[in-house]
């Protein structure tokens, strides 16, 4: 997936600040500095291994492989897990005999594995930016007419 955009902060040698037009396609990854809606300007942190300055028009790219995989870790194994935290706790406390609420104790069950996958996600965050697998690469410096 590439874009192109206009480098506005320096952070360090290899990372940059980048402010572009949100695309559908990445309206809630998470990168983004701001969340709003998916039709106004952003700003995103960027791999500046090509030592683009503040003030460039630059083109970046994101591999679709790791657009794929953060949007699964993202979204795909929370609802997997809730999923599976609702059914399989349902029938198994159906199978041990269980006389309460069932319904209600594997909505509890199965949020709450949702919602140990968004703390292992906060808990990994850093190691996840530290790889910089999932930060998008300014591949070249773009010249305005």
């Amino acid at each position: 997936m590439n874009q192109d955009g206009y480098i506005v902060e320096i952070i360090d040698e290899d990372t940059a600040i980048m402010r572009m037009m949100r695309l559908s396609a990445c309206a809630k990854c998470g990168k983004c500095m701001n969340a709003a809606s998916e039709s106004e300007e952003i700003l995103v942190e960027v791999d500046n291994a090509i030592g683009a300055k503040v003030g460039d028009h630059v083109m970046v790219s994101m591999e679709h492989i790791n657009v794929m995989k953060a949007t699964f870790l993202v979204y795909v194994i929370p609802m997997i897990l809730l999923i599976v935290g609702i059914v399989g706790s349902y029938y198994a406390l159906n199978a041990i005999g269980f006389t309460g609420a069932t319904e209600i104790v594997a909505a509890v069950i199965g949020i709450a594995l949702m919602g140990l996958s968004y703390i292992y996600l906060k808990i990994n965050d850093k190691k996840f930016k530290e790889s910089r697998e999932y930060v998008p690469v300014v591949t070249k410096i773009l010249f305005d007419l």
